[in-house]
Parts: C-alpha cells; sequence; structure tokens
C-alpha cells in the first residue's frame, strides 16, 4: 500500500511540477512553453496528369512470305493446220452407187433384167391353171426351186420353169429373190468399180502414149485409107452410129450416149470412147465402151478396161 500511495504522491507533484513550476523555468531560460503540436492537414495532393509519352519505336522488318512463282500455264497446242490435200486432177473418183433398196425403190420396181431368175421357196406353195374344162395344178414344198418370171406390184410371179405357162403371185418375202439379188449386187458393185477404175487409167495411158507417139504415127501420118473417123457437128461419129444401127453392137444405143470421146491413134487403130446409160439388173448406170476403127470401119466395140467385147 505504501508503494502505490508513494507512486500517486510522486504523480500528483509532477503533475502540479508542469502546471506551475514548468512555465517559470521556461521563461527564465526563455523556453516557451510546450505547446500542443498543431496538425496541419495537408491538402489532398492534385492528381498528377500522367503524360502518355507515346515511345515509336522502329518497325520491325516484316518478313515477307516468299510469293509463290507463278507455274507457267501451259496453253494448250494449236492445232496444226490441215494441210490442203493436193488434188490430182487425173486421179480416179469412184462413183456414189445407191443401195439396192434404194435402186429398186425398196423392192417396189425391181428392174426387168432381174427375171427369169431361180428362187427358193420359203413356204409350201401349190400352183393351178386352167387348160381348157381341165385344171393342171402343182405344190411346191418350202425349200424347193421355182423361176421368179416378173413382178406384180409387193408380190412377184413365180413359175416351175423359164416356159411354163403355170404361174402363181407369192409375196417376195416368201421367197430369197431378195437375198439372191442383194448378194449379185454387192458383187456387181465392186466389179463395176473396178471396171471404171480400168477404163480410166486405159484412157490416161493411151493418151499419154498419143502424146509421145513419134510423129508418123499419129493421125497426121496415117496410113492411106486410115483417115481419123471423122465427127459430126453435133459431137457424134457417123461411122459409129453406122455400126450401132447395123446391131454390130446391141448394148449401146445412140440415144443412151451421154459423152463421145476424141479418137487415139494407136499402133494403127484409130479408138473412141463413148460414155452411155446401160441397163442392168440393177437399174441404170454409166458405163464406157470403145470402138475400134480401123481403114475406116469399126472392127468391135469393147469395153474399157476389161477389154471384153460389148454384146
Amino acid at each position: 500500500m505504501k508503494g502505490i500511495l508513494v507512486l500517486i504522491i510522486a504523480a500528483a507533484l509532477g503533475y502540479l511540477s508542469y502546471q506551475y513550476a514548468y512555465p517559470i523555468l521556461t521563461g527564465y531560460v526563455k523556453f516557451e512553453k510546450h505547446k500542443k503540436p498543431e496538425i496541419v492537414v495537408a491538402p489532398a495532393p492534385k492528381p498528377v496528369e500522367k503524360k502518355v509519352v507515346a515511345v515509336i519505336e522502329p518497325p520491325k522488318p516484316v518478313m515477307e512470305q516468299p510469293k509463290p512463282e507463278p507455274k507457267p500455264v501451259m496453253e494448250p497446242p494449236k492445232p496444226e493446220p490441215m494441210p490442203v490435200p493436193v488434188i490430182d486432177p487425173n486421179a480416179f473418183v469412184a462413183p456414189v452407187i445407191p443401195s439396192i433398196e434404194e435402186a429398186t425403190k425398196n423392192w417396189a420396181a425391181l428392174p426387168k433384167s432381174a427375171f427369169p431368175r431361180q428362187i427358193t421357196m420359203k413356204r409350201d406353195l401349190e400352183l393351178s391353171m386352167k387348160v381348157g374344162a381341165n385344171t393342171a395344178s402343182t405344190k411346191v414344198k418350202a425349200g424347193g426351186t421355182m423361176f421368179a418370171v416378173g413382178q406384180d406390184g409387193a408380190n412377184i410371179f413365180v413359175s416351175p420353169s423359164n416356159a411354163s405357162p403355170m404361174k402363181g403371185s407369192v409375196s417376195i418375202d416368201d421367197t430369197d429373190l431378195k437375198e439372191v439379188l442383194s448378194k449379185g449386187y454387192d458383187v456387181w458393185k465392186v466389179t463395176y468399180v473396178a471396171t471404171l477404175k480400168k477404163a480410166h487409167e486405159f484412157k490416161l495411158a493411151a493418151a499419154e502414149r498419143a502424146k509421145n507417139a513419134p510423129p508418123a504415127s499419129k493421125g497426121g501420118a496415117a496410113k492411106a485409107g486410115n483417115d481419123k473417123p471423122a465427127k459430126d457437128k453435133d459431137g457424134t461419129y457417123p461411122l459409129l452410129l453406122t455400126s450401132m444401127k447395123s446391131g454390130q453392137v446391141t448394148e449401146i444405143k445412140p440415144a443412151a450416149i451421154k459423152e463421145w470421146g476424141e479418137p487415139i491413134l494407136t499402133d494403127g487403130v484409130w479408138t473412141v470412147t463413148v460414155k452411155y446409160e446401160t441397163e442392168t439388173m440393177f437399174g441404170k448406170f454409166d458405163t464406157e465402151a470403145q470402138a475400134f476403127v480401123k481403114n475406116g470401119a469399126v472392127e468391135k466395140w469393147i469395153y474399157t478396161g476389161s477389154g471384153e467385147v460389148v454384146p
């Protein structure tokens, strides 16, 4: 308790000394009385405007991606100009031959030369014919042979023989006549074109021989009596017309001649080529023949190229 009391007394003495004794002492030694420090409130700092300084960095080198090299454009090759065909004026040009259907108007107009012709029946057939008061008949089974002797519209007349008076009308499809004529037509076309080609080559060769023949063998130096065949104003040759009219040749008719050639002298014989229209089993076609003339007379007529005698 004593200790506590001492402390209280010491505190009281200290307080009194500070209140009364301290001012006197400070005045004497010229100390100001302790003042409570004034609390100065500093003004709020003004916000400092931050200046944004743009830092311009030097541009970094941009690495450009290498551009792909353009690929060469392959232009399509220009078509080469088609070579202009060299046309040989002396070349043989095969004629355009119609089909057998065209030549016969689809089998409705068979030429007269197609008859008579042996055929095979495709079905049974019975033919009958009245002879006075009696009737004669005959039967032909499929596969049997008959003769086609004429045409009756879409049908044909058939007979047991060329000279038989017994006839019957049947459909052309009931016989093998179409097949027979078609086969013959195909063979004829090949032969016909080959004949025309030979005739063409023969004509060229004859013209070449005449051109290169020595003067002694040409028309101007022909032997006495072997004069060049005379040509009429209309382009025909009277000597050749006389030969036709006399029956020396029957296939060639004056009215069917389309072209008269020029006489060519070869080895003492004058040849005159004529182009004419002839009737065949497949219709009318152009062909050529030559008349051999010597000493003012027609010796013979031959097919140009093949050399066969014209009937």
